[in-house]
């Protein structure tokens, strides 16, 4: 069933593209100077494409009405199934518009030749450019909710516009070019020397729109380089990319080599300018063709999910870690791909003019730009593997942690020791020693990284995979636990002032404070986060001073969390206010508890930026003490210059 799907949205495309593509030529390329038969010709094909557009609509509605429904195609029609889908459903009123703009074209297309005129062709590029665009309500565009989904449905639009000014042209382009060859005489030539220039000032508008909102698009549904080349989504994606840029290079070769040719005048039938005739019209049904490979293409990426939802497998041994680039490296990597992109186009639009001397010169550039561009980015290069780019299966938060500690204390402390730093009891009989957990290094890797280093070992034999003891959901756990440690132990090395440098986040946790729960990742979409943390219990004098602290901050925009890590009687507070204190499990009190540190005199306060971050710590042994309100409030409008964290558009592990 789902090939058949995959057939029907295919000439469905390519059948409204066509349509849109002889109304668009009548119009902005051949004009009124069209010849009867070649108006005749477009006819019978704009008949066609109409046709098989409410054919393969029909066989669309089919199959989306057998999908929603879960019956059979027979059932769906004898039971009244496909009423309910075109009634209460957005694709349904959508297949009901569209059937309206077909039936409206159908009638302009029964008309008489005599009777179409200028306004005839225009009416019916209204309506064929209609159907077609609409066609963008029954794609992913239509499914990004917000103002973003108005820009993804705005480049859908533009982007099947385009596709059939452009890729809808090519057959009546071939057949025009056909006409003349057949007449072969001075008017002819001159007819098709002009619709050979129309057509291409047409085409480059036309690639100049698929580019900016293909571009659009592509960040929307495939927007990283994992999803771009670890997914079949994104791998359907760079194959349409690729026919497209064969396609613009057919266009090229036109434009700069045969197009010229027309001017020579029209002689004898063995002339060049017969020969660039011919090899015009090749080109254009070549291009035709190329254009059916990527509407295909098309209609099996309208059934597959994203890339950006789906898990990539990174097939690359290694990957870049731009971040680790000094800044010059990085303008200066942007320098190097912008000219190497400049020459690529150079050295396409010299070999399309046959400029073969001039086009080695150019694609000798661009490996220079390229070899530059490799070398910058050099230093960045780092070990990856199938799993790089899994995002966590389980989420990054307290309860995880609390799970991990368990696993990690039966099956890694023996060798990386109870605190993670290497020493564990096995790890003295080892010829390579065991990693130290707590230094920075192991945020050089990302969680992907290591789920595969968990599940696989290390190659070196130094450690063990734990695939086959360990679920899934039980490595991520560890990997979780091992980091929220990791953060923990480097958050004890920033110091009480804002720092630019952002230490590793602290994982999410649930909590209750005035009988309502709420949510580490929740505060952090607001705003900066005071987060304190008593290791031991605190006195009436530090939660007066903290209440009124709270009212401040809460002006500034600020949320302060207080959580009694070991809680015990409540303290006596006389007629001073008290500050509440938030109440959490003992997963995730045991999961802050490594935010503390054994020196700290039983308070650590931890200003977070909107991404979990902590830019500044205090203690009530350091030696700065802690912050009074309007440090904490002056520090807060730093931290909350700091950006929030990204979106992640992956997938999930498994």
């Amino acid at each position: 069933m789902e090939d058949f799907l995959i057939a029907a949205r295919a000439v469905h495309y390519a059948s409204t593209i066509s349509l849109a593509g002889v109304f668009a030529f009548l119009c902005l390329i051949a004009g009124p100077s069209a010849s009867p038969r070649l108006c005749r010709r477009l006819s019978v094909l704009a008949w066609t494409s109409l046709v098989l557009a409410l054919c393969s609509g029909g066989a669309w509605l089919l199959f989306v009405s057998t999908q929603m429904s879960g019956q059979s195609a027979a059932d769906v029609v004898t039971q009244g199934v496909i009423g309910i889908v075109l009634n209460r459903t957005q694709f349904g009123e959508v297949w009901i518009l569209r059937s309206g703009f077909a039936v409206i074209l159908a009638v302009l297309l029964m008309m008489p030749h005599g009777w179409r005129g200028r306004s005839w062709r225009w009416t019916g590029l209204v309506f064929a450019a209609s159907l077609l665009a609409s066609l963008a309500w029954a794609g992913h565009g239509a499914a990004t909710p917000g103002a973003p989904g108005d820009l993804h449905l705005a480049a859908d639009v533009i982007h099947l516009l385009a596709a059939g000014a452009w890729v809808g042209s090519l057959v009546p382009l071939a057949l025009s070019l056909a006409e003349a060859r057949r007449n072969y005489d001075l008017g002819a030539i001159s007819a098709a020397r002009r619709v050979v220039v129309r057509f291409s000032v047409l085409a480059a508008l036309s690639v100049v729109i698929l580019f900016t909102a293909g571009l659009i698009n592509t960040w929307f549904l495939a927007g990283t380089v994992p999803a771009l080349i670890g997914t079949r989504y994104g791998h359907l994606l760079l194959l349409k990319i690729a026919i497209f840029i064969v396609m613009v290079v057919f266009g090229a070769v036109n434009l700069l080599r045969m197009a010229p040719r027309l001017s020579a005048g029209a002689g004898d039938r063995h002339r060049p300018v017969e020969a660039a005739l011919g090899h015009l019209a090749r080109n254009a049904s070549i291009e035709a063709l190329l254009g059916l490979c990527v509407l295909t293409i098309v209609a099996i990426l309208g059934i597959l999910p994203p890339g950006l939802h789906t898990e990539p497998g990174w097939p690359l041994p290694f990957r870049l870690e731009l971040g680790a680039l000094r800044p010059l490296a990085n303008f200066e990597l942007v320098i190097f791909s912008v000219l190497a992109g400049i020459f690529t186009v150079g050295g396409v639009a010299t070999g399309a003019a046959g400029r073969y001397r001039a086009m080695t010169v150019v694609w000798a550039g661009v490996l220079v730009w390229v070899a530059l561009a490799v070398f910058v980015v050099r230093p960045a290069l780092e070990p990856a593997y199938p799993t790089s780019f899994f995002a966590p299966a389980e989420p990054y938060a307290a309860p995880s942690v609390a799970r991990g500690a368990h696993i990690y204390a039966e099956n890694c402390a023996l060798c990386h020791g109870a605190g993670g730093k290497g020493d564990g009891p096995a790890a003295a009989a080892l010829t390579i020693r065991p990693a130290d957990l707590l230094e920075p290094h192991l945020f050089a890797h990302t969680p992907g990284d290591l789920f595969w280093l968990v599940s696989h070992g290390k190659g070196d034999g130094a450690m063990p995979g734990f695939a086959g003891t360990l679920s899934s959901a039980d490595r991520w756990d560890v990997i979780n636990f091992v980091r929220a440690r990791g953060a923990g132990s480097l958050s004890h090395t920033v110091g009480p002032q804002i720092s630019p440098l952002a230490a590793p986040p602290m994982p999410d946790f649930a909590f209750i404070e005035d009988g309502r729960q709420q949510t580490l990742a929740a505060l952090e979409k607001t705003g900066p986060t005071l987060i304190v943390l008593f290791d031991a219990p605190p006195n009436a004098g530090r939660l007066a001073r903290l209440t009124a602290a709270r009212r401040m901050l809460t002006n500034a925009g600020v949320r302060e969390v207080a959580i009694d890590l070991k809680p015990g009687p409540p303290p006596r507070t006389g007629s001073s206010p008290s500050l509440p204190l938030a109440t959490v499990s003992p997963a995730v009190a045991a999961t802050l508890q490594l935010f503390c540190a054994p020196g700290d005199g039983g308070e650590t306060d931890l200003m977070l930026d909107r991404a979990g971050h902590p830019r500044a710590r205090w203690s009530a042994k350091s030696a700065a003490g802690l912050p009074d309100a309007d440090t904490l409030v002056a520090d807060a409008a730093q931290v909350a210059q700091f950006p929030a964290a990204a979106e992640s558009h992956a997938g999930h592990g498994g």
